[in-house]
């Protein structure tokens, strides 16, 4: 299922499309949502152990590295502050599968289009500057 929206950024209107569905995931089959701006997935998020009582969806933060992105490391690296306006968690503490990122993951409800969006257009941003 897929919803779009049109929304309008500093640099001009922007297609949002919203993607939901099920895909196996640290072995599992979870919920995820990809956030797509002008045709590009910006954002990708994973349902966590709970989602079916709490709505609850995971994106794991990547931040640049020497060999372009890299995951943001829990409980190591320092969440960079521009994700400060987003509730941060570590993915570990939210998704107990074996073989998970030991990453700092952004946590939205799936209903709150609003944070995903912001995410989405957030990660566009960071990768305009590079």
């Amino acid at each position: 299922m897929k919803s779009v929206e049109e929304l309008i950024a500093e640099d001009g209107q922007r297609s949002v499309k919203i993607g939901f569905g099920k895909r196996p995931v640290y072995g599992t089959d979870r919920v995820r949502v990809v956030m797509w701006i002008d045709g590009y997935p910006h954002a990708q998020f994973l349902g966590t152990d709970d989602f079916e009582r709490t709505g609850e969806v995971l994106s794991e933060i990547k931040i640049a590295g020497s060999d372009g992105e890299r995951i943001c490391r829990y409980p190591d690296d320092v969440v960079p502050e521009r994700y400060s306006m987003f509730r941060v968690e570590g993915l570990p503490i939210r998704v107990r599968d074996p073989g998970v990122h030991n990453a700092w993951a952004v946590v939205s409800n799936i209903a709150d289009h609003k944070t995903l969006i912001a995410l989405a257009m957030l990660r566009r941003l960071e990768r305009r500057r590079k």
